[in-house]
């Protein structure tokens, strides 16, 4: 079975702006952990993410033909593929599911964050499990 996980760091000193983006990003991925249980829609758990990150600032837009924000899924199923069904917004849990659990914000200028970690849906809820810190700097 595959595995999937992402960390972003900075390389030295992140300025004020990478931390706050960062931070922002880590406070929409908790609101999915929040959320994730069984019978839970996934398309209404991504849309309280975006909504989050709107109201932090950082709008999903385009600019001069440039996507910015959350423009991509919070999650998929992971298995015998690295990307395969379910999306997370398209499926309403099930335990036994196993999903990535990664939203991202990219702000040009700024940079692009992502913190990546794999749960799977108990009966109850879920357990992360992804074991590795999510350190900002190196």
């Amino acid at each position: 079975y595959y595995g999937d996980m992402t960390r972003t760091v900075v390389r030295g000193r992140a300025s004020e702006a990478q931390h706050r983006l960062w931070a922002t990003c880590l406070a929409g991925q908790a609101i999915a952990f929040a959320q994730i249980a069984p019978g839970v829609n996934g398309a209404i758990t991504h849309e309280n993410i975006k909504r989050f990150f709107t109201d932090a600032g950082y709008p999903t837009v385009q600019k001069k033909g440039r996507w910015q924000g959350f423009f991509h899924g919070t999650g998929h199923g992971l298995g015998l593929q690295i990307h395969e069904s379910p999306r997370f917004s398209s499926t309403v849990f099930k335990p036994g599911q196993v999903i990535t659990v990664e939203p991202g914000i990219y702000i040009p200028g700024i940079g692009g964050v992502r913190h990546e970690d794999v749960v799977v849906i108990t009966e109850k809820g879920h357990r992360v499990l992804s074991r590795f810190s999510k350190p900002l700097s190196l």
